[in-house]
Parts: structure tokens; C-alpha cells; sequence
């Protein structure tokens, strides 16, 4: 039902509104063996509170593990802040489409009506499997339509005073090889995207956040199957229109995914080598609605990507205001340190702006290679919960680690925290690790370095309750 195709993302690489990158694309493709039943998850109301990483089903966490690593880590799928997890921190719980007309079909007041709730409830068919877990902070998501982008003003029959229109169009460059394909493709203005300008914190939108728009909703007469990514969701107008009110739309709900960071599964290799152990939406054809895959998928997903404090400040800490830092005025120590770094970097109190920032000093063991360590010695015992570590990576020697545990000193002997989540090696970002509490004096760091490289740290926080 749904494959990639070369010139739809040629089309998306010549709008002025879309960049290539960013993209996940789908047109018709052998469907995907299909598996009977197919059931979507429902979240029983004991099931959705307070739901944690430990309550992923054991039967998933393979799959799931595996799709993290293999696909998305390497195909950088989260990297861009502009997933919809992003815009819905930044719209403060609420998403903006921009509906992207690209037909010559008229819009009546009842189906415009009908595309608003159609969106609201796609969306929360994504979102409320967040609701209660692992520090999300939002409940139901209000999704707005905030303007009309179309060819020709009068295709909005019975405009409302509140209704906002867009007429203003370029060439679509996919029409040249597809004559189904308008070649009018209208556009709502840069100044109002998030997508043209969620790389500057400080943009001001015209008229405050409120008339920015987060998405497209691009329909596009003659265009087959479906695309997604940050910038929104397209398929075909008779696609939209025919399924407006279904509660699940099966195309619609895969391309938002896509927005989500979550992948394709075209080829055998994209697919966990033991296969999935339920359907799941976003291998195409092999499940019409939502799955218990998809939703652990996406909750891994988002355990995964808080942990960068700068990116989901609000969640910063797992939503716990009482930790603090205690990293600052500890006494530091290493197995090895480069005679001209510094261990006193790893707790200065200095964030990083990305991976190789020596605006301050840095901590690196070059040119020492295999395991080692960095250690912190408290002036007491703390009940400690989390450790956040920046890598340090200049490209010239010292890499991430290739692993890495956390251990704690138990009074006689050195011991591996307990149900540790994250232990990440990202570049350009904090690493969170959370695990069971432990009283202690004393916690390190144990990394083995990728050989030949050695390994080093910009900065290493560790959280306790105060």
C-alpha cells in the first residue's frame, strides 16, 4: 500500500517549504504479511496512570530495543527538535495546522469542521498513550486548523469571519512528471512556520504563537498513498475526504508517526531480526489502526529523547523538582587524565554547546584506550537517582565510549546501579541515565573507549533528593 518513491521526495526538495531531510515518504507497495487478528491497544484507566519504562511488555522490549538502536539512533530520526513532540512542547499542549489545498475541489463549511475534528482526534490517537508516562506532561492536545491554503479563494464556500485564507502559490515540480498532479501548489507564509524557523529560539512569530502554524495537512489531487515527516502530513483529497470521519485512518495515522520520529519497515534488513511479535501501523499494510507495538514504540521514544534537559526542560529530573545537583562540590578523580586537560571540568558547572566545546576546560584520557574511569567523592551521603553525563568528542582521538557503566561505592566494594535507563552515547547533548536509588558517598563512571580512540566528558551532573 505504501512505498518510497524518488519523485516524491524530488518534489519535496523543490518547495520552498519543505526540506529533504526531514522527510518519510510512502506511495504503494507490497503490503506487508498480514497477521490475524489484528486488535488495536486499548489502555485500560488503571493501565494509564503513572506508567513507567519497567511496564513495557517483556514481549516487545526486543523489537522496540532494537528499532531504537538500529534504525533510529543510525538514521538520526529524532535528531531535528521539530518532531511532534517538540511542537507540542513549544504550542505549550497544542498543535497548528495549515490544511494545504492542492485541489480543485470546493471546501464546505461542514467538511471544514469535519478536517478539524478529524485532526484532533488523529493526533490524540497518538498521544494519549503519553498521558501519565514518564514525565509527559500534557493530557489531551488541542489541535487547531489556523488557515486555508488553496489555489482559489472561492473553493472556501460559506468562509467564516474567523477563517484565515491563503492563495498564494509555486510550481510543484512533481506535476512535470505526473500530470495528475496540479502544478499550483499553494503555501502559507514562511513567517508563520515552525518548520522554516524552529532552529532560532528566539523568533518572534507575527502575532504572537498563536498564529503560527506547525504542520501542513497537504492534500494533493492524484497523488498516491501517503507522506509524512516534521513538516506534516500529505495523501490524496479524496484520501482526506473519504475517511474524515473514521475514528481510525489508517494512512493518516502511519504519516503522523512519521512526525513522531518513528520509522518505516520496507526491507527485511529495516526489520528486527526476530520480526515483530504484534503489527504494527508503521510497517505498511500490516495494521490498519494503532498497536500495542506502536505505542510502546513511541513511549520508548520519548523516554529516550527527554533526557536531553535542554530540549524537554519541563521534564528535566523526571518531573521531580526536589533533586539537585551534587556533582559541584565534589572531589574528583580519574584513572587517567591528559597531563594538559583537566578533571576539574567534569563538574565546573559549565554546559556545553555541543560535543567538542573548549570554551572551558575539558576531561579526556587520551592516549589511553580499553577501560576507565572517572569518580566522584561526596562531603556526605546523598540518595542518589540520576546521572547526566556530555561527551566529549574532537574528532582527532578522543571518541564516546563504546559502553559504559555506573557503579556506586556500598561502603566495601564498587556496585552497578540497578535498573539503569539510558546510559546513552549521543553527541551534542546530556546523556540521562536514571536508575533505583542508592545512599552513597562515592559514585563513578567506568567507560570502555571505541579503540583506537580514548574517551573524555565536557561535563557529568548527578542528581539527589535534597
Amino acid at each position: 500500500m505504501l512505498k518510497k518513491t524518488g519523485l516524491i521526495l524530488t518534489s519535496f526538495m523543490l518547495s520552498t517549504s519543505l526540506l529533504a531531510s526531514s522527510l518519510t515518504v510512502a506511495a504503494a507497495a507490497p503490503a506487508a504479511p498480514t497477521i490475524t487478528p489484528t486488535v488495536a491497544y486499548q489502555a485500560s484507566a488503571a493501565a494509564a496512570s503513572s506508567i513507567t519504562l519497567a511496564d513495557m511488555p517483556a514481549n516487545l522490549k526486543s523489537s522496540i530495543e532494537w528499532v531504537w538502536t538500529n534504525r533510529m539512533v543510525t538514521e538520526g530520526s529524532t535528531t531535528r527538535k521539530n518532531l511532534i513532540f517538540d511542537q507540542i512542547f513549544a504550542g505549550k499542549g497544542t498543535i497548528n495546522y495549515v490544511v494545504r489545498w492542492q485541489s480543485n475541489k470546493n471546501l464546505t463549511l461542514q467538511q471544514r469542521k469535519d478536517l478539524a475534528a478529524m485532526l484532533q482526534r488523529q493526533m490524540n490517537n497518538w498521544t494519549k498513550h503519553l498521558k501519565d508516562y514518564d514525565g509527559w506532561p500534557y493530557g489531551d492536545i488541542q489541535v487547531k486548523i489556523v488557515g486555508w491554503a488553496v489555489a482559489n479563494s472561492a473553493q472556501i464556500l460559506d468562509k467564516q469571519a474567523d477563517e484565515i485564507i491563503y492563495t498564494d502559490y509555486i510550481t510543484d515540480q512533481l506535476s512535470t512528471s505526473n500530470p495528475a498532479i496540479p502544478s499550483k501548489l499553494p503555501v502559507a507564509p514562511s513567517a508563520l512556520s515552525r518548520f522554516d524557523h524552529f532552529t532560532n529560539p528566539n523568533y518572534v512569530y507575527p502575532g504572537g504563537l498563536d498564529k503560527r502554524f506547525d504542520m501542513y495537512l497537504w492534500a494533493t489531487s492524484g497523488f498516491g498513498g501517503g507522506a509524512g515527516g516534521d513538516w506534516g502530513q500529505r495523501m490524496s483529497d479524496d484520501y482526506i475526504l473519504s475517511t474524515v470521519n473514521s475514528n481510525e485512518i489508517q494512512i493518516t495515522e502511519h504519516e503522523i508517526g512519521h512526525g513522531f520520529g518513528l520509522t518505516d519497515f520496507y526491507e527485511a534488513n529495516e526489520r528486527p531480526p526476530g520480526g515483530f511479535p504484534v503489527p504494527t501501523i508503521m510497517w505498511a499494510g500490516n495494521s490498519p489502526t494503532i498497536t500495542s507495538w506502536d505505542i510502546w514504540m513511541l513511549r520508548y521514544t520519548w523516554s529516550q529523547i527527554k533526557q536531553d534537559a535542554s530540549r524537554f526542560p519541563a521534564t528535566t529530573d523526571n518531573g521531580n523538582t526536589n533533586l539537585s545537583n551534587i556533582a559541584l562540590n565534589a572531589s574528583v578523580t580519574s584513572s587517567y587524565v591528559s597531563p594538559w586537560e583537566s578533571i576539574n571540568a567534569l563538574n565546573d558547572g559549565f554546559d556545553p554547546i555541543h560535543s567538542n566545546d573548549r570554551n572551558h576546560a575539558v576531561y579526556g584520557n587520551w592516549p589511553e584506550t580499553g577501560t576507565q574511569w572517572v569518580q566522584y567523592t561526596f562531603d556526605k551521603s546523598y540518595t542518589v537517582t540520576q546521572s547526566d553525563v556530555y561527551w566529549f568528542k574532537d574528532n582527532g582521538g578522543i571518541d564516546v565510549p563504546s559502553s559504559y557503566k555506573i557503579k556506586y561505592w556500598n561502603g566495601s566494594a564498587w556496585v552497578d546501579v540497578q535498573n539503569a535507563v539510558g546510559l546513552g552515547t549521543t553527541i551534542d547533548k546530556y546523556n540521562t541515565t536514571t536508575f533505583t536509588p542508592v545512599t552513597t558517598t562515592s559514585l563513578r563512571i567506568e567507560m570502555v573507549s571505541k579503540n583506537p580512540a580514548s574517551t573524555g566528558i565536557l561535563e557529568w551532573k548527578v542528581k539527589a533528593s535534597s
